[in-house]
C-alpha cells in the first residue's frame, strides 16, 4: 500500500509539473496596442534631365594561335598597343584597367573518332577605357581598333562623382519642396495644423545609357569616317517622403 500510494504521489507531481512547464512554454499572442501619434506623411518626387558627362568604353582585343602561349604572347602585343594609343589620346592609367581576360581551346568535331579535336587557342582580354570627353568617345574607339581591338564591347554613358552629387542635390531639393508644398494643401484641406517636422526620408538613382555591340558594329562600317556615337540624356529620379506632427 504504502509502494502505491508513493506512486500515486509521484504520478500527481508529475501531472503537475507536465502542466506548469504547459502554461511556461506556452506562445503568448497578446499584442499591445499603442496609441497612434497625430501624424501626416507626404511624398514627393522629381525628374531631372542631364548629359552624361563620363564614357566607360569596353574594348575587345581576341587573338588565336595553335598554342595557348603562343596566343597569349600575340594577344599581350596587342593590348599593350592599344593600352599604349589609350594613354597617348589622354586616358590615365588609373582609367584603364581589364574588364576580362579568358584563355580557351576552339574545337571541332571529328565524325570519324566521334571526338572533339582541339584546333587551337584563344585568347580574349576586354580593356575597360574611362574617359570624360563623351564627344571624343567616337575617336577614342577608332584609336584603340586601329592600334588592335577587334570590337567594342559596349560603352556605357554615365555620370561622374561630382556631377552626380551636383544632379542629386537638385534633384531631391525639388523632391523635398514638392512633398513640403503636398503637405501644406492637404492639412489645409484637412482642416489641421503642420507641428514640426517629425522625419525626413529621401534617395535618388539613375540607370546609365548602354551602348551596346550591335550598335558599335554598324556604326563602325564605314572605315573612312570617323565613328560616330551620340549618347543619350540621362534622367535622374529622386523622392523625399516627410512626416509632419499635426494637431
Amino acid at each position: 500500500m504504502e509502494i502505491k500510494g508513493i506512486l500515486s504521489y509521484i504520478v500527481i507531481i508529475g501531472l503537475v509539473a507536465a502542466v506548469v512547464l504547459t502554461a511556461a512554454i506556452r506562445p503568448n499572442y497578446s499584442l499591445n496596442m499603442q496609441p497612434a501619434k497625430n501624424v501626416l506623411t507626404v511624398s514627393g518626387e522629381s525628374t531631372i534631365t542631364t548629359s552624361p558627362d563620363k564614357a566607360e568604353i569596353y574594348l575587345n582585343v581576341e587573338k588565336k594561335s595553335e598554342t595557348a602561349d603562343g596566343a597569349r604572347i600575340l594577344n599581350s602585343e596587342a593590348s599593350n598597343s592599344v593600352i599604349a594609343a589609350l594613354k597617348t589620346n589622354g586616358i590615365k592609367k588609373e582609367d584603364i584597367e581589364t574588364s576580362s581576360f579568358t584563355i580557351y581551346p576552339e574545337q571541332r568535331y571529328d565524325g570519324d573518332t566521334e571526338e572533339y579535336i582541339t584546333t587551337g587557342y584563344v585568347v580574349r582580354h576586354v580593356i575597360k577605357a574611362t574617359t570624360y570627353d563623351v564627344e571624343g568617345a567616337g575617336q577614342l574607339v577608332d584609336t584603340a581598333v586601329k592600334a588592335g581591338a577587334n570590337s567594342v564591347e559596349n560603352i556605357n554613358f554615365g555620370l561622374s562623382i561630382e556631377k552626380k552629387q551636383k544632379v542629386d542635390k537638385e534633384a531631391l531639393a525639388k523632391a523635398t519642396e514638392l512633398a513640403k508644398s503636398r503637405a501644406e494643401s492637404m492639412a489645409d484641406a484637412a482642416g489641421v495644423k503642420l507641428k514640426k517636422l517629425a522625419s525626413v526620408e529621401g534617395g535618388s538613382s539613375y540607370a546609365p545609357y548602354i551602348y551596346y555591340r550591335a550598335r558599335m558594329e554598324m556604326a563602325m562600317d564605314s572605315k573612312a569616317a570617323p565613328t560616330p556615337i551620340m549618347p543619350q540624356t540621362l534622367e535622374v529620379r529622386a523622392t523625399s517622403t516627410l512626416v509632419y506632427e499635426i494637431e
